[in-house]
């Protein structure tokens, strides 16, 4: 899994022509195949059949502290192999489009990087599909701004993307010390008052027994998945679960003419540590199960982590972002499932109305409550007459 960048190997670029017409060939979630844009010529992908390997954890790292450090941190040069044109390309995109001529295209950026993609999930949503997830989305939103419902009307631009992702497996072992809270009721003589006169009252008040416990608890977790990314908040990227990672392709460049792609921006150990914190509160759940009783409190626990493996993919979404009020929101959708999560902004406006609607409906109701209650003193009073 860990390469060394070879010596006289360079930053190159390319794109994938028609065997037609020599346009540039997009990959198309209707046809999960590269399609050509002017001709229409389907071009399929055979990528090979290989297994989707898992590799160590352990080995992975400690050939990670001895593999050369690369900068990044500076934009690169790159060259349309369309048009010719150079544009500047972020450090950490992998594929994109040419600014001048919009064709696909796919760097070897990996070369610069100690690991690579082994496997991904191509898209299954096409962008006219997304958008009509995000219409659904914003058609659902209470109290949602006009400017929003606007930019569902509008050729907004969507971009499909591949963002990297670790997922990492592991057998765990626990060892914990606690305690166990059994309620038991206890018989309670209180003073109460009652007309002003002092009653004696017996009550049963609940208290709790609690018994030192300690145990071990086994746990395997399989395919945690952990967002490689910096481009969009983790809590936009983590929403967009669950992946059917069951249905990993083996990573082949044509996946990725016509969209954007990145490199993982979140380092390996780092990705684990974020791996092991989710392992640790569904440890610690399986704990409390085991502590049993009314309530449980966990004194010690210490976590034994052993034959961990990782696997570095590529993921699919659509996103875009709008602006509301000098405000940035952004929104993604999961391209295989179309479970859409997102930033909302709300109408100030539209729940001030709301407000005065449910006080005016609220006070139309009193008045009508009002009159019917005079109406029925009229009523009695000429009965008694």
């Amino acid at each position: 899994m860990i390469k060394k960048l070879k010596e006289g190997e360079r930053f190159t670029q390319k794109s994938f022509p028609c065997s037609q017409c020599g346009a540039s060939l997009v990959f198309c979630a209707d046809e999960n195949a590269l399609r050509c844009e002017y001709c229409n010529t389907i071009n399929h992908i055979y990528p090979p059949k290989l297994p989707i390997y898992e590799h160590s954890l352990d080995d992975a790292l400690k050939s990670l502290e001895t593999s050369p450090k690369v900068d990044l941190s500076k934009d690169l040069k790159a060259k349309c192999p369309s048009c010719g044109a150079d544009f500047e390309i972020d450090s950490h995109i992998r594929s994109t489009k040419c600014p001048f001529c919009a064709s696909p295209v796919v760097t070897n950026l990996d070369i610069f990087m100690p690991l690579a993609p082994e496997s991904l999930l191509p898209f299954s949503i096409n962008q006219k599909e997304a958008k009509i997830v995000f219409k659904k989305w914003v058609g659902s939103l209470w109290f949602a701004p006009n400017s929003l419902k606007k930019f569902t009307e509008a050729d907004s631009r969507f971009t499909g993307i591949y963002l990297p992702y670790w997922t990492y497996d592991s057998q765990t072992h626990s060892r914990f010390q606690g305690l166990r809270g059994d309620t038991y009721y206890e018989r309670v003589s209180r003073t109460v008052y009652v007309n002003g006169r002092a009653q004696r009252r017996d009550e049963m008040v609940p208290r709790i027994r609690w018994t030192p416990v300690s145990g071990e608890v086994q746990r395997d977790f399989n395919d945690v998945l952990i967002g490689a990314t910096r481009t969009i908040p983790r809590k936009l990227a983590d929403s967009l679960e669950p992946w059917d990672l069951q249905n990993l392709k083996v990573y082949d460049d044509k996946f990725l003419s016509g969209f954007e792609s990145e490199v993982y921006q979140v380092a390996l150990d780092d990705g684990f540590s974020y791996a092991k914190e989710y392992m640790s509160y569904e440890i610690q759940e399986a704990v409390r199960y085991k502590i049993g009783g009314d309530k449980q409190q966990i004194t010690d626990l210490k976590i034994y982590h052993d034959k961990s493996t990782f696997k570095y993919i590529l993921l699919p979404i659509w996103t875009a972002h709008f602006r509301h009020k000098s405000k940035e929101y952004r929104f993604a959708i999961n391209a295989r499932s179309g479970a859409i999560k997102g930033e909302r902004p709300y109408s100030k406006t539209k729940i001030i109305l709301a407000i005065l609607l449910g006080l005016s409906i609220l006070g139309i109701f009193l008045f009508v409550a009002e009159q019917g209650g005079q109406f029925n003193q009229i009523y009695i009073e000429l009965g008694n007459f």
